[in-house]
């Protein structure tokens, strides 16, 4: 199981900041904006400022957000390929 776990992790983890930067790629303009017009967005309103969308403090908040996506993402994967190799275990089991 650690080993579907660790597998899990990796793949996870990778298709959670893909989704997470094609979606930004993809949708960025045509919903009007991507991640670094979100992130100065919150950033202004929280702490009344005039942030750009290429500060270098909103491009920290950008990474951190991704971060957070494919963290969360390596984590639903991890929990989905213990449980595919614990039905795959319980199928494959001879009598």
């Amino acid at each position: 199981m650690k080993k579907a776990f660790s597998i899990g992790i990796i793949g996870g983890g990778i298709l959670g900041i893909v989704v997470a930067l094609s979606m930004d790629l993809l949708l960025g303009k045509s919903l009007g904006g991507g991640w670094s017009e979100a992130v100065a967005n919150d950033l202004n309103s929280i702490f009344k400022t005039n942030l750009p969308s290429g500060s270098f403090i909103v491009i920290i908040g950008v990474i951190i957000v991704v971060g957070i996506i494919g963290a969360f993402g390596a984590f639903i994967g991890g929990i989905f390929t213990v449980v595919l190799a614990g039905l795959f275990k319980a199928l494959t089991k001879e009598k």
